[in-house]
């Protein structure tokens, strides 16, 4: 969301709208992700419980699906600027200077984010050259990593985006 849209050019608001959406429908999988392994583990547990049959490998599932949940979750969130904040030293700042320590912040998250990308990139990879598997179900280990790496892209681009926008805001 640009914070003066009538200074933004039509690409640029296009561009905003466009993230947003990519963003949130991102998350929604994410959530949708964690709906299922819930009732996976439910179920599970009610199986152990009361049948003695729980789901074979359903922490291989759940760890799978949770590492593909939460980064489906980050680019929406820093999108929204909901990331948690403490604001005890900063409180005080005027809002152009919050403004510049948010930039510095924003370039700091995306070059993290960057070598996240990159690092899970190279780590799915390796465990698709290795074909590691897990150990009851044999599902391929690399099956978590690449829809991770595209919501640690979406993040790269989304604290791009932030960036550009603080860098705007400061050259008012």
């Amino acid at each position: 969301m640009i914070g003066n849209s009538a200074e933004a050019g039509p690409g640029e608001v296009r561009f905003d709208a466009a993230i947003e959406r990519v963003g949130r429908a991102v998350a929604m999988a994410g959530g949708l992700l964690l709906v299922g392994v819930m009732a996976m583990t439910v179920i599970s547990v009610i199986g152990r419980y009361a049948f003695n049959a729980p789901i074979p490998g359903d922490y291989e599932i759940t760890e799978l699906v949770c590492g593909v949940a939460v980064f489906a979750f980050f680019p929406y969130c820093h999108l929204r600027n909901a990331n948690i904040v403490v604001e005890f030293f900063t409180a005080k700042l005027s809002p152009r200077r919050k403004t510049a320590l948010d930039t510095v912040h924003s370039f700091a998250f995306a070059v993290v984010a960057g070598l996240i990308a990159w690092r899970l990139l190279v780590g799915g990879l390796h465990k698709l050259a290795d074909e590691e598997t897990t150990l009851f179900l044999d599902i391929p280990i690399y099956w978590g990593y690449f829809p991770a790496l595209l919501g640690a892209v979406l993040l790269t681009v989304v604290c791009v985006w932030v960036l550009w926008r603080h860098i705007r805001m400061l050259r008012r």
